[in-house]
């Protein structure tokens, strides 16, 4: 799939039904399939960018900065929602990350909340898309300071884990500055945070939200627990397809912002001519004089012929 393709079908995408969030949807699990964008067996292979991982967690050991990390499992392929593709490797969530848990409720809960102060995200404020912080409760230095054990990074990957909203998943921009997170939320910090950005659009594809769904815990089955998120089967790509991967998606998903556009305006269209058609049918009186209101039959021939066109 490329923006051409895009093109060349928008008027048959745009006036299909739900047809804009479901290539959204198509998008992200052709991306994380490796099926988006050529490969190149020139890229360095995955299994290079896992020893570069590997380097910087013996650093951080040595530094004093990390304990020694937990070693997991290997990846059975049963595990994975779909087959690995060349130069891809598999590895587990909690091997990629250097931070790995739950947000936290402050003490006294929303009385606590500021007109003014440093952002404590909630799961409302986490959307794919980005960090949505118009209604963001807002913390002091004090209470925040004494959450320190989920201070947020930009880079961090936030997770919802519990709830309506779970499996939303957004990427912490840098010019949020300082933040805290709630309980129903997981930080997720990459030893390597280069690969942020895949594994984003790896946790909202069809494929890892099912997982999700799958995995969830609880007499609601409403949760996402750390264990079972440390143990989810990520696939990493080679770091140079990563970002073409990341590119790419890019540019459909404004393609998909400008259908969305043009599928509003032909709704209001539609809703004007629908809302004209009627007063016509209405107030009919039998002439088609300017000025006067059309006959029954002249506005029915109107609707018949001119609103299909617009849905």
């Amino acid at each position: 799939m490329n923006p051409d393709w895009l093109l060349k079908h928008f008027e048959q995408i745009s006036e299909a039904p739900d047809a804009v969030p479901r290539l959204r949807r198509f998008i992200l699990d052709l991306a994380v399939r490796g099926r988006l964008v050529d490969q190149d067996p020139a890229d360095e292979p995955a299994s290079e960018l896992l020893k570069r991982i590997e380097a910087e967690k013996e650093r951080l050991v040595k530094e004093g900065e990390i304990k020694k990390p937990e070693v997991f499992q290997t990846v059975a392929d049963d595990e994975l929602p779909f087959s690995i593709p060349s130069g891809w490797c598999a590895m587990r969530m909690g091997w990629l990350a250097r931070k790995l848990g739950a947000g936290s409720t402050p003490l006294g809960g929303k009385s606590v909340y500021q007109d003014e102060g440093i952002p404590f995200l909630r799961s409302q404020n986490i959307h794919d898309d980005g960090l949505q912080l118009e209604d963001v409760a807002l913390i002091t230095r004090t209470v925040h300071d004494r959450m320190s054990g989920t201070h947020i990074q930009d880079q961090d990957i936030l997770l919802n884990i519990t709830g309506a909203s779970i499996g939303r998943c957004a990427l912490v921009p840098s010019s949020l500055g300082e933040g805290n997170v709630s309980q129903h939320v997981a930080i997720i910090r990459l030893f390597v945070p280069a690969i942020r950005e895949f594994i984003h659009l790896s946790l909202i594809s069809p494929s890892y939200q099912k997982l999700i769904m799958d995995v969830q815990v609880g007499v609601s089955r409403e949760g996402l627990s750390m264990q079972r998120l440390r143990l989810f089967p990520m696939l990493i790509p080679p770091l140079a397809e990563q970002h073409r991967i990341a590119a790419k998606v890019d540019e459909l998903m404004a393609l998909c912002d400008e259908l969305e556009g043009t599928q509003a305006k032909r709704e209001r269209q539609r809703d004007r001519l629908v809302a004209a058609t009627l007063r016509g049918l209405n107030n009919g009186n039998g002439s088609s004089e300017p000025g006067v209101h059309p006959t029954f039959e002249e506005s029915a021939h109107f609707y018949f012929n001119h609103l299909p066109r617009l849905t």
